[in-house]
């Protein structure tokens, strides 16, 4: 069973969105300068993570233990995409 996620804030400023009245999809972002700084942001994560991941991966390879600091920087970094792309939080 799938949960529907319905964003009552845009993900990049916080504001409160309106409630679209024609039905359809749910509106993500508060205007178009939000969007197009939200998706940059997004992109600029997307290289990062992949940067880091690699290192992660080297690290690995090399002695078989990742630096708590990587890990910890990994994990904000994908939990701010995962805020951008409105990856709703696991409640547990």
């Amino acid at each position: 069973m799938s949960v529907k996620y319905t964003p009552t804030e845009c993900p990049k400023c916080g504001t409160p969105l309106a409630k679209n009245p024609s039905g359809g999809r749910p509106t993500r972002w508060c205007g178009d300068g939000c969007k197009r700084s939200g998706e940059a942001e997004m992109g600029r994560l997307q290289t990062l993570l992949r940067k880091f991941e690699e290192g992660r991966g080297i690290e690995l390879l090399n002695g078989d233990t990742v630096s708590p600091r990587r890990r910890k920087v990994i994990a904000e970094m994908q939990a701010r995409y995962d805020h951008l792309a409105g990856v709703p939080e696991c409640k547990q």
